[in-house]
């Protein structure tokens, strides 16, 4: 039997909400220890991630560049070597996981170019995903699609099936800034039912992924480091199983679980709410339901900062510190590393709270029971 294929449509409709993680959080205990790199290259890699986060290869380069080599752990060491091989040449490189199904092989190589053409220069994304579309379309023989993102869905609807019949799940649409490209062989599903901040008991159903032959631009740009680790979609929760191991620990229960949780209530109420919006809300509840991994989850939060709302994740980052910050009355330059986890805790729950409160006072409660009854499709 063929897989299943999932249809994906394009932010800001908010049904492809990936999450970016650090995948290594949460497996730390499971790999050898290594010695740390030294405080130089510690923060080049930090900022180098953070960078690749926003699409910003040229940012990351310069901050790899910043530190002694000798610095630099095995880990780091492999990381920073891949970066400077992958990224820092005139020519896109070999392709990385080739499939041995040959449309999933050139579809994986069209996207491929186009990401690491589009992280190298942002003046030139337009040209980029003309291009995209256009050898996309070429791929099933197809003319490139008209104007407009709609077009584009349509494309990308029939390439979906195609990869379906050869037993491929896929998933394509725009994780913000750049189109996006999801494809794995295998998925299982599993209930749960989510303890949100609020008090709300929110039920999900999980699908777990494996077999993966594209794991989405942040992943490939990152040289592996980081990646997506799950969405939602109007039918539950899609998890990268790979990412959390046996599924118990906080990388799973609170930063996949809790935080997709959120989003699944927050778009049954609010269906139209700005995808910057969206992931304040649930960084606040994995902040919230953060004991083992609270420093990393700051780590991840600090590390990925940004003024432009137009990228989600790193932008709530940034929002969800001010915020925290500003309920525990303390001076707007804090690290929140030094202050009591249980008190950050406490104040990521509490402005949460107040964050539904007022959205609620302003939408009519009526409104809110539609959007509930009518999920996006």
């Amino acid at each position: 039997m063929h897989a299943s294929v999932k249809k994906a449509s394009l932010l800001p409709a908010a049904a492809l909400l990936p999450l970016l993680i650090a995948c290594a959080i949460g497996h730390a205990a499971d790999m050898p220890k290594q010695p740390d790199s030294g405080p130089l290259a510690a923060k080049a890699v930090s900022d180098a991630i953070g960078a690749t986060l926003r699409a910003d290869v040229p940012t990351a380069l310069a901050a790899l560049k910043t530190a002694p080599v000798d610095q630099f752990n095995e880990k780091d060491a492999r990381f920073r070597t891949c970066m400077f091989e992958r990224h820092e040449r005139k020519t896109p490189p070999p392709m990385t996981d080739a499939p041995a199904d040959p449309l999933a092989r050139q579809v994986l190589e069209v996207y491929q170019r186009y990401w690491w053409q589009a992280t190298r220069d942002p003046a030139t994304r337009p040209a980029e995903e003309k291009q995209l579309k256009a050898k996309l379309a070429a791929l099933i023989g197809e003319k490139p699609p008209a104007e407009g993102e709609e077009a584009f869905e349509a494309l990308t609807d029939r390439l979906s099936a195609e990869l379906g019949k050869r037993g491929m799940h896929a998933l394509q649409g725009r994780t913000p800034p750049l189109y996006d490209l999801l494809v794995w062989g295998k998925q299982e599903e599993k209930d749960y039912t989510v303890d949100l901040p609020s008090g709300e008991k929110q039920p999900v159903r999980v699908f777990l992924m494996d077999d993966w032959v594209s794991r989405g631009w942040s992943r490939y740009t990152a040289c592996e480091r980081t990646g997506t680790g799950g969405w939602v979609k109007p039918e539950g929760l899609y998890a990268v199983h790979s990412a959390y191991g046996d599924l118990t620990g906080e990388d799973f229960q609170a930063s996949f679980l809790g935080h997709e949780a959120q989003h699944f209530a927050d778009l049954k109420r609010w269906p139209d709410m700005k995808p910057w919006v969206l992931e304040y809300r649930a960084k606040l509840t994995e902040l919230f339901k953060s004991d083992k991994t609270h420093m990393a989850l700051l780590d991840k939060f600090y590390r990925s900062r940004d003024d432009e709302p137009d990228h989600p994740h790193p932008y709530a980052n940034k929002q969800v510190i001010i915020d925290i910050v500003a309920k525990m009355g303390l001076p707007a330059d804090s690290d929140l590393h030094k202050s009591d986890p249980l008190a950050v805790r406490k104040a990521a729950r509490d402005v949460l709270i107040e964050d539904t409160r007022k959205r609620e006072a302003e939408t009519p409660p009526a409104a809110a029971g539609d959007a509930a009854a009518k999920p996006k499709s």
